[in-house]
């Protein structure tokens, strides 16, 4: 059996992970998860979506250092999703704003 591939990422208006092989958003109770982290997710996708002005989507509401703390949030959040699924059954990546980590390791330090 092959590993199911993830990513923890935000799309406005969606769940935080998403299936890399399909590309669709994948509904964080369907993963065995604990259901404090699944709130965890879904708060931390509803703080994203607050970020953005949907009169003008290219634009953002807050200013850089929110991004940036939603980041290291999503950091702590990644961590601790890899920690809970078996590495023998999903490998979990995250993505923040173009930015692919594929190991904890590869995140700014300030992030730890």
């Amino acid at each position: 059996m092959s590993r199911r591939e993830l990513e923890l990422s935000h799309e406005w208006g969606s769940h935080a992970l998403r299936d890399i092989d399909t590309g669709d958003r994948v509904d964080p109770t369907a993963l065995p998860l604990p259901d404090s982290l699944v709130e965890r997710l879904v708060d931390w996708a509803a703080r994203w979506d607050l970020t953005f002005d949907l009169e003008r989507p290219d634009h953002r509401n807050v200013d850089d250092w929110v991004v940036n703390q939603l980041g290291k949030d999503g950091a702590h959040l990644w961590k601790a999703v890899m920690t809970v699924l078996p590495p023998t059954h999903y490998q979990v990546v995250y993505r923040h704003e173009d930015v692919l980590y594929r190991e904890p390791s590869e995140l700014p330090p300030q992030w730890w």
